[in-house]
Order: C-alpha cells, then structure tokens, then sequence
C-alpha cells in the first residue's frame, strides 16, 4: 500500500510529468527521487517497518536531496568561489533532522553554517537552497550563521541551544562542522545545571500551552506531557550530563538503567510510530490525537479491542501509558540535572533529622536510609507510612528513594495487612494534602496495590467529548476538589464539613467509577468492587454498605435534579428512602459535585451548584421530618408579599387568584418584594393595560429577568394573557437560542385567568462586563421573546463557530440518539426524555414539534450526559390530562425522532 505525499505538488506544478518540466533538471530529478522514497517508506510502515527505521530512511531521502541540491549549486560557482564553499561552509541539520527522526511531514532544519570567509558563496547557496527545496517538496527551517553567532544565539535562547544541541554534519566543511560542535558541546557543557533549567523551564512553557497533564483526552503527541519532546529534554539533559545523546550509549555508560532504556525505547518507538501514521495520511503536519485520528489510528495500527474495551479505548490505554512513564523519568532526571550547590544542600546532612533511623528529613525533601529502603522495597505498610511522612511533613520524597519505592512496587505482597488498611483509612481521614498523598501513591503505583480495582481504570480512556480525562486522573481530581469544598461558604461547604466520616466519602470518590474498566453498566458493577475493597479494607457492615450505595447511586443525585422535577414531593420522598440518611444524603451530594467539578473546567457552575443544593435542602428537610404543608408554606410566603402590596393591591381579587395558582417552585427562589413585582406584572398583562412607551413589554405580553450570581446564568419570566395554546413555549424557545443562549432549565404555569407564566434558566456566553451592559443585554433577551409569540417568522439563529466539527466529533462515541416516554413516573404528565447530539436551535425545534402534537410543555430540563444533551419534557394536553394514548405517545415519538434525524 502506498499513498502519495501531497505536499509534493508545489503551488506552480499541475502534476504528472509536466509538473516537473518547468523545473531545473537536477530539481526535478531529486523531486521524482523524494517522492519515490517516500512511498516506498510509507509502504515499510504499513507492513509494520519499525518507527526508528521509517523516520530514518525519510532522513536518508532527506539528506539525499540536500546533497545533490549543494553539489549541483557547487557546480555552477566559479572555480574559487566553489572552492570556498567547499572549505568554509557546511550544511547542518538539527532538530529532528539532526536526530535522525524526520517525520513524514516534519520540516528539515538546516543551518548555513559558514567562516567569515565564507559569507558570499553560503549566502548564495542559502538563497538557492531556500526555493530549491521548496520546489522539491521539503519544507524547510534554515539559518545562515557563523559559527560564533551560534554559540551566541544558544547561550541567549535555549530553544536555539536545544536545536542545535543534536546537530550533524550533512554535506561540505568537515573540519569546520567538527570546530563548531566541540565549542558547542565545551560551551553547554560548562553551564551545567543553568543550562538544563533553562532547558526545563522551556520544556514546561511549552508543556502549558499543550497540555499540564499526561492524561488529556486528545494530547498532542509531540508536545504535551509525556509526549515525544520530554523524550527529546531527556536526551538534552543527559547531553549536558554527559556529552551524548543517544539512548544505547547512555544505557552503555550506566546513566540508564535497563529497565528504564528498555521501557524509554518503547514509548519512544510508540510515540513515533504513532506519529508517522498521523502524518502519512494527513495532508498537513497535524500532530494532534483528535478523536476522529484515535479511531483511525487504532485501526491503522491492528487494535482488535477486548472484552470491555474498544479498539480505540485500547490504543490510548497503550499511549497513556507509555506517556506516563516518560513523564515520571523526565521528572526524575530533570530533578537531578538541575540541581545547583548550596549552603542549604552543604549542611543537610548536619541540620537534617532521622526518624527512626530509617528516614532523614532534610530542608525539602525526605529521603531512605539503607534500612529504610530495605523495609519500603519489602511492605505496603512502610511505603504507606513514607507518604504519611512526606504529607506531615510537606516535603518531596527523595528522587533515589521515590525511584526505589516505583522499580520495587510490583513486587510488594498481593495481601494488605490491618495495619496497612488502617494506616490508609486514616490516611483519607483528613482533607489537608489528601489530593497529593494519592497522586503520589498513585504514580508510584501503590494505590493500586493498596486498592486493586483502581488498576483497571489506571490510563482508561473514556472515549467521548463530556470527559476530559482518563478515569484515574478524573478520580483523583474529584478527590482533590471535593477536599476543597470545605473552604465553600455555601450548602455545599456546609454538607462537606458538616460530615461525620469523611475518609468515607474520600474512598467512594476514589472508586465510584471503578467499574468503567469492565463490562456492564459502571454503576452496577462498581457496586460490586467497591464491597470487595472494603472487605480488603477491613470495613464494618455498616460503612461497607453506604460505600456500596455511593458508588451504585453515584449519578442519581444529578439524574434527579437536572431531569427530573424536584418540586414534586413524591420525586423527593423517593430519593430520601433511597439515600436513607442525612449523613448519606450529604456525602451523594458533595461525591455529585466532585463529580461534575472533575469532569473539566466550568462544568460544575454556580447554577448547577444550587440546582444540586436545592434538591439536598428538601431531601434533609424530608428525612428530618421538617417539610412545612404547602398550603402553609404558602400561607407564610403570601402574608409576607401582602405586607408589601398597596391597599388597593391587597384587596384586589386579581391579585388573589394569580398568587394562589402561581407555581409551588415559584415561591421559596423569590423574596417577598420580587414577588410583589411579579404580580403586578402578571396582573397587567391580564387587565390588558397598555405598556408605556420604553417598555419592551407589549399588550397582554411581558417578559423579564436578570443575572444569577455567577454572571453567567440568566433566569428570565415572561406573562403571556391567554397563553394556552399559543405555541409560546416553543416561540420563547427560539428567542433565546437567537440570542445565543443555552437553555438549561423551563416551566410553565397555567395561572387564573388563562394567564401563562413561562421561567427559562440559561447559559449566557456573553456576560455583561458592568450593570449597565447587563440591563441592555436582559432587555433585548427580553425584547426577542416579547416579540417572539405568535410570531409567523422563525427564529434567527447564530452560526456557533465549530459547531458542525463539535457534532461531527461527538458523534464518533456512537451512542444511539433515542426518544424515551414515561407515563408511570409522574402523576399529572408524561415525560418525554430526548437523546441526541446538541445543536443550536433544537430545544425550539423539539418542543414546536410538541406543540404541533398538541401536547403542552408544563416542565423542561436539559442535561448533558457523556456527547449527547438529554432534554427532558413533561407535558399534558391542553384540558390539563396526561397523555397515555399510546398511537399518540408513538407518534410524537415519530415526530421527535424526525427533528432530531432531519438536520
């Protein structure tokens, strides 16, 4: 099999013979030789060449071309200008190149490298190699330099120094590329631990910009962490180190262990491997691990997939792991190449103190003695008690003794003592460094011994746009965050500190989804993990059987409250004979938020926040027997907004009978003066009475609203008078998507009179930058909605930049776009759940097909669950029935389906 290089069609050339005819005959000799060699390589690769060869054969062909280039430009100097070319100028390669791994579509980095005296015919040479090359088809980096200006720019810029740092010799002055790269090896190597931190310090600026984590869901397999570049620091550090580069002869001079070179030539093999088949198919240099190349890498490369894990699930596991083990070396060697001397380090031996006679706790870091080492390498219960150590005392653990622990973990005893179990269990007692204590354990492979259902989720891809991490690292993360959640003056702050067995609630974070490493639903079978793990633990019946509760019902808190209405009290009495207890019922809801929190960024907003408390509010109320009667909440709630009403307001029978049917959710999120205003607003929209002038408002229609705390959450309401039947909901639907926001949250409310209360919660990208921005900003929302209602145009929406390549992507998790109908779990409604990728526009779209079924939208919810929105609706007819009827439930099953198919 072989595939063409597009990039070897120049913009000038039409293709086939005639594409080479207008070029110099040497140009398009080596343009016909590149092109060649490259097929033949990219046909070695699919027969399985190894990377290392692929990428050298392409350097080879490389250099091929380079060389013919400079000898046909020799050819055409005069006699002593050639001559001069010959002994005063030389081509070298670096970077890439200069290593020897020219990837398909890399660029060759070529430097000019000259005397004084050879000025003129290099800067010849150097205009002609620039457009030659580029007519051959490489893409090319180049500088023209002296060898004095190298060694300048390197010291100044350590990108220029890492670059030039594995340079070799192609073509021209022999003697002057060996006078260059010795004054070039003396003078990095003279800098020592300066030079390898700047090394460091440019690697991590680099590292931030892709990716600070090993376990990003789409790295970029040259620059994140972990990726191929911390391989090429690797060999920088040891360069300064030791005057080599090369793995063999660092492994050969006792720098690298043989597990180490043989695990580092591996990931290397990977990584290049990886990006070579990236690269052979893609038109452009791309090195990013998008999902869409996942799945084609995965097939490219063999992955069969097993049982519980598909051919791309296993692939990543593959890439995880072997970025993770890159980092951990480049960590521990950078830790030891950037060490400077010091006072400090001078007297650590004599001001650092021993424990035990097994540790020395110096200034930064502990480190084993002999003894101890002996006992780490020997019991899960000393490495344990090593961890303890480094969280108590805040301090590194030794690079020599971390390493240690890391090479010896996997020879440590199956079984857990008690007195490791306990140790561990008191270990997740306290908040404070929890989140460090277990990413250490974890990078030292321990907690897996400690806890071995958390192995089979250690580098799990989970393969979808929702998550931006692998199981192990969203674990983590949600332990780390929820120990931060004590800090929180909120419900949330208060449930987390008010609880009774934290170490609990920190061992069902850890593996509440275990599970997702075998088959069958995660939940399900994580419940049965986790039982495992707290008989190994040692726990009581009583924890053992809360813990298992958590992880089986570790999503159906946010199921609940982001698709279901909590304001039903049968809703919240179900879920407090599930949860059983207040001190349960507060562990679901912080675990719930850890949850989300840990996803990624902004996923656990302040909205969700509240919408999540609001549902703990009223379970505790519930399990503590503290729920008022509505009639006497509303009482309260109506004695407190009469108080601020005028006498003609108070006695009016209007404002009676709008307050009696307003909606029970409606009361306990509104002061008693907002309330006031919503009446009044209501009542004119009723009376029919004509809005003033600058009002956005229009006869017997009003809408209004305003930001929640966290500035990006806009509640609006909105009065229609005669409102049943209207379609409103589905107009008011389209004006918010039109002004760009997403709907999170709807209900309606039928009030006397016929007067239809609408209240939409949404997301709002376009967050005010000061008051005044926010009121225009709520004004036109408001505007478009007033406008909206019996409105015969259809809604205006915005083009989402990436929108098509966003659906496109999430489409590849393969999960089935589905419409759902319930009719036994609501009393008054049937519930419509909707499955399906998110577009602008569908929630209008969805519910104007409702409408068209003659159904009306009393309730609306919008999740999101892995790459799908689940919108939930609760509908009835219009004479308030539920639907049951099943040739009508099936059709609007039919109709649903079509908008979401029909784009």
């Amino acid at each position: 099999m072989s595939t063409p290089d597009p990039r070897t069609d120049a913009p000038h050339a039409e293709g086939g013979a005639s594409s080479h005819s207008r070029l110099p005959k040497h140009v398009a000799e080596a343009k016909e030789e590149l092109q060649a060699a490259r097929e033949k390589v990219h046909a070695a690769h699919a027969l399985g060449l190894p990377a290392v060869q692929v990428c050298a054969r392409l350097t080879a062909a490389a250099d091929a071309v380079v060389s013919r280039l400079w000898r046909a430009a020799a050819d055409d100097l005069a006699p002593a200008a050639a001559a001069r070319l010959a002994s005063e100028c030389v081509l070298v390669a670096h970077g890439g190149y200069g290593r020897r791994q020219l990837a398909p579509n890399s660029d060759i980095d070529l430097m000019v490298l000259h005397s004084p005296a050879g000025k003129a015919p290099a800067e010849v040479l150097s205009r002609r190699l620039t457009s030659e090359l580029f007519d051959v088809g490489l893409e090319l980096g180049h500088s023209l330099r002296t060898p004095e200006q190298s060694l300048q720019l390197a010291r100044r810029d350590p990108m220029i120094a890492t670059s030039l740092l594995e340079s070799r010799h192609v073509v021209g002055s022999q003697p002057l590329y060996e006078k260059f790269a010795e004054a070039f090896r003396a003078s990095t190597q003279r800098r020592g631990a300066t030079a390898c931190a700047e090394f460091v310090e440019a690697r991590h600026a680099e590292r931030k910009r892709y990716g600070e984590t090993v376990y990003l869901l789409e790295p970029n397999i040259k620059r994140s962490r972990g990726a191929l570049r911390d391989i090429h620091l690797l060999r920088w550090l040891w360069f300064v180190q030791l005057g080599m580069s090369e793995l063999d002869r660092i492994h050969a001079a006792g720098a690298l262990s043989k597990f180490d070179h043989h695990r580092l030539t591996s990931a290397r093999d990977f990584l290049m491997r990886v990006r070579n088949e990236l690269h052979f198919v893609s038109p452009q240099a791309g090195d990013t691990l998008t999902r869409h190349e996942q799945l084609r890498v995965a097939e490219g490369l063999g992955y069969q997939g097993s049982e519980g894990l598909r051919p791309v699930e296993q692939f990543m596991r593959d890439y995880f792991r072997h970025a993770g083990f890159v980092w951990f070396l480049t960590r521990r060697v950078s830790e030891l190449t950037t060490r400077r001397k010091s006072v400090a380090r001078a007297f650590q031996p004599v001001l650092s103190k021993s424990v035990t006679n097994d540790y020395r706790i110096g200034f930064g870091e502990i480190a084993a003695t002999d003894s101890g080492r002996a006992k780490l390498l020997q019991s899960i219960t000393e490495v344990l008690r090593l961890l303890d150590l480094a969280r108590e005392q805040e301090k590194w653990i030794a690079q020599d003794t971390w390493y240690a622990v890391y090479r010896g973990a996997h020879d440590l005893p199956d079984g857990l003592s008690p007195e490791a179990a306990t140790r561990f269990m008191n270990a997740l007692k306290s908040p404070v460094g929890l989140g460090a204590y277990l990413r250490r354990a974890h990078d030292l492979t321990v907690l897996e011994r400690v806890l071995p259902a958390f192995r089979e989720v250690r580098c799990l891809l989970q393969f979808n746009q929702y998550h931006k991490f692998t199981v192990d690292e969203h674990t983590l993360r949600a332990v780390d965050i929820a120990t931060r959640f004590g800090e929180r003056q909120d419900t949330l702050g208060e449930a987390y500190r008010g609880l009774v067995d934290h170490g609990l609630l920190h061992l069902a974070l850890l593996l509440h989804d275990v599970g997702k490493g075998r088959q069958g639903d995660h939940s399900v079978v994580g419940e049965q993990m986790a039982i495992e793990m707290a008989d190994r633990l040692g726990l009581s019946e009583e924890r053992t059987a809360r813990l298992a509760l958590l992880v089986r019902r570790h999503l159906s808190m946010s199921h609940l409250a982001f698709r279901r209405n909590t304001n039903d009290p049968a809703v919240i009495a179900d879920f407090a004979r599930l949860v059983g207890s207040p001190e349960t019922l507060a562990m679901l809801f912080v675990l719930t938020c850890a949850d989300m929190a840990a996803v990624g960024p902004g996923v656990l907003n302040d909205w969700k926040v509240n919408v999540l408390a609001d549902l703990y509010s009223k379970t505790v109320d519930r399990l503590s027997d503290r729920t008022l009667r509505v009639e006497d909440r509303r009482n309260a709630v109506r004695t407190a907004v009469w108080q601020l009403l005028n006498e003609e307001e108070r006695d009016s029978t209007l404002f009676k009978e709008l307050f009696a049917t307003l909606p029970e959710s409606l009361l306990p999120s509104r002061s008693p003066g907002a309330l006031a205003g919503v009446l009044r607003r209501l009542a004119r929209v009723q009376s029919g009475e004509t809005p003033p002038l600058e009002s956005v408002s229009r006869t017997g229609i009003d809408a209004w609203g305003g930001y929640e705390s966290d500035d990006a959450t806009v509640e609006m309401l909105a009065g229609v008078a005669n409102g049943a039947g209207r379609g409103v909901f589905a107009s008011m639907a389209g004006a918010l998507s039109s002004k760009g926001l997403a709907i999170l949250s709807a209900e309606t409310a039928l009030l006397a009179h016929d007067v239809l209360l609408l209240r939409y919660t949404a997301a709002d990208p376009k967050t005010a930058g000061n008051a005044a921005e926010a009121n225009r900003r709520i004004q036109a929302i408001a505007s478009a909605m007033v406008h909206s209602v019996d409105s015969t145009e259809p809604p205006k929406l915005p083009q989402v930049w990436g929108a098509d390549k966003a659906r496109a992507a999430a489409a590849l998790s393969g999960m089935p776009t589905e419409v759902r109908i319930d009719t036994a779990l609501s009393d008054d409604c049937a519930i419509i759940e909707v499955f399906t990728i998110d577009r602008v526009g569908l929630l209008y779209e969805l519910a104007q097909s409702l409408h068209d079924s003659g159904l009306v939208i009393r309730f609306a919810k919008i999740a999101t669950s892995l790459d799908q929105v689940v919108d939930v609706f609760y509908v009835n007819r219009h004479d308030g029935t539920k639907p049951s009827d099943d040739e009508l439930l099936g059709e609007v099953s039919r109709r649903l389906m079509d908008v979401i198919e029909g784009e």
